[in-house]
């Protein structure tokens, strides 16, 4: 999560604002795209869509969830992301959450980083998710 962070925080050419989408380039994300969400923010109604998921997040998830929206996934899913995803928004800043879920006989940790990112009207227009779950079967190692 560190190295992802240092990129963005290299891509900034004006330290008071997030970089353009453009500065913050996937070829230099490439060890971590498979962890990564890249989600839109549309212009006129602030809706945040799926625009492309790693392929760890799609086989933890189940499914692929790029082209879906955000207020369209599982109630649950929407309890942890959408005050995350606003959270963004609002602070205009990278922000990072440490998150535990106890499922049955499982234990799922998740870390996630998020890192707006803007047009050059300085509007956010995309947000940048670095997330890496750690699934553990429950009393592993206790």
């Amino acid at each position: 999560m560190r190295d992802i962070l240092l990129l963005w925080e290299e891509a900034r050419s004006d330290k008071r604002r997030p970089p353009l989408v453009a500065q913050f380039a996937p070829t230099e994300l490439t060890p971590f795209l498979s962890h990564m969400i890249f989600a839109e923010v549309e212009a006129d109604t602030s809706r945040i869509r799926y625009r492309a998921v790693g392929v760890e997040l799609s086989r933890i998830y189940g499914e692929d969830l790029a082209g879906r929206y955000l207020d369209e996934m599982p109630r649950l899913f929407r309890t942890f992301a959408e005050p995350a995803y606003r959270d963004v928004l609002d602070r205009r800043d990278a922000t990072y959450g440490s998150f535990r879920f106890v499922e049955n006989w499982w234990i799922a940790t998740y870390e996630r980083l998020m890192l707006p990112l803007v047009d050059a009207d300085g509007r956010i227009v995309e947000i940048a998710v670095a997330m890496f779950p750690r699934i553990t079967k429950r009393g592993a190692g206790l």
